[in-house]
């Protein structure tokens, strides 16, 4: 008997881990095999201005995730000698709030990097924001990043004056 609530949890936990199927087919965001939104890009090429819509079945735009990034002497390391800081700013439609992520993209922020931040956090269900799940995120998340660059902006213009 032990031994099958051990394979039982075991299989529990390992269906709990693997987590939802997220793909981008087209443009087109299908979570376990359902379309819930679509996503267009603008820019998105090397450099970091990029940005995401993602939009319902209407084409009312849900949420608009652009990347952005900063320079923080604090964040200087041997491979970042810059202090590039690179974050996601999600700005969510109808004024349900903004939330800003590390970006997950080494280089290219693609389709798929979006999709997988979006399902992970159950932000769209059926095909509309999820407003439990958005008040979540962005309590959770709030906008570390922009209050972190204005800090860093604000002690450049003092050494600056000094």
């Amino acid at each position: 008997m032990k031994h099958l609530l051990v394979i039982i949890g075991m299989l529990l936990v390992t269906a709990g881990v693997q987590g939802q199927a997220v793909e981008v087919k087209g443009n087109q965001i299908v979570i376990d095999g359902k379309e819930q939104a679509t996503i267009e890009k603008q820019g998105c090429g090397i450099k970091p201005d990029c940005t995401y819509y993602i939009r319902d079945a209407k084409g009312k735009t849900l949420i608009t995730i652009i990347a952005m990034d900063f320079n923080d002497p604090s964040a200087k390391t041997n491979i970042n000698e810059d202090g590039l800081v690179r974050y996601l700013r999600f700005s969510f439609s109808d004024g349900k709030g903004i939330a800003e992520v590390p970006n997950p993209a080494l280089l290219a922020l693609k389709p798929k990097d979006v999709a997988q931040i979006i399902a992970k956090a159950n932000l769209i269900k059926d095909g509309e924001l999820n407003a439990e799940e958005v008040q979540n995120f962005v309590q959770a998340h709030g906008t570390s990043y922009s209050d972190r660059k204005k800090e860093v902006s604000k002690q450049i213009i003092i050494i600056q004056k000094e």
